[in-house]
């Protein structure tokens, strides 16, 4: 996407005047197109390749989820292991454990002491799971409720959309057809706000 610039939804070229006496202006030869929520990045450049759209930017993120209880190993590892996960990440913050093991050296604790300290903060491990493209929140929902003792949060979920070029002029002409495209759930124009 292109930095500092905000969408207008466009309905009809007095929109598009009606905003420009506002105080907006428009990029020429270009609108965005959000896309439905499972969609992934081969698959929409493949269908606009075959539109013979040019796609100038794309911003299509898998969600991420993260952990933040101690479930069982089993759950963890059949997580882990589950087809609609992508990625699977563990996570043990780097500053604390240098902050506890400086600590830990200069408290007096026995070595023993130490290594039962250093396995509860193991205990306290973070995972981070990036998920498949087809996974939305809804699908989401239905996957985690097969692991009962894993509670989660949504870390990244964002609206996927694409950049498309379209010839000066012809912008609504080009969103309108782009936007009947059964994937496709809106268009709009790149404004800047002057």
């Amino acid at each position: 996407m292109l930095a500092g610039s905000v969408s207008a939804q466009v309905i009809d070229d007095s929109s598009i005047q009606d905003a420009q006496k506002s105080g907006y202006t428009f990029v020429e030869g270009m609108f965005v197109a959000y896309l439905a929520d499972t969609v992934f990045p081969g698959f929409i450049r493949q269908q606009f390749r075959n539109l013979e759209l040019a796609v100038l930017d794309e911003y299509i993120k898998p969600m991420v989820i993260s952990i933040v209880n101690s479930p069982s190993k089993e759950s963890v590892d059949k997580l882990r292991n589950h087809p609609k996960v992508r990625a699977f990440f563990r996570a043990v913050p780097r500053a604390e454990n240098t902050e506890m093991e400086m600590y830990l050296n200069d408290s007096g604790f026995s070595e023993d002491q130490k290594m039962q300290i250093r396995n509860k903060v193991d205990q306290a491990e973070m995972y981070f799971i990036e998920l498949d493209y087809s996974v939305n929140k809804n699908a989401l929902k239905t996957l985690m409720s097969q692991f009962r003792d894993v509670a989660y949060k949504i870390m990244s979920a964002q609206p996927r959309s694409v950049t498309l070029k379209a010839e000066p002029g012809n912008e609504p002409l080009l969103m309108d057809k782009v936007n009947n495209l059964p994937f496709v759930k809106s268009t709009a124009m790149i404004g800047t706000i002057e």
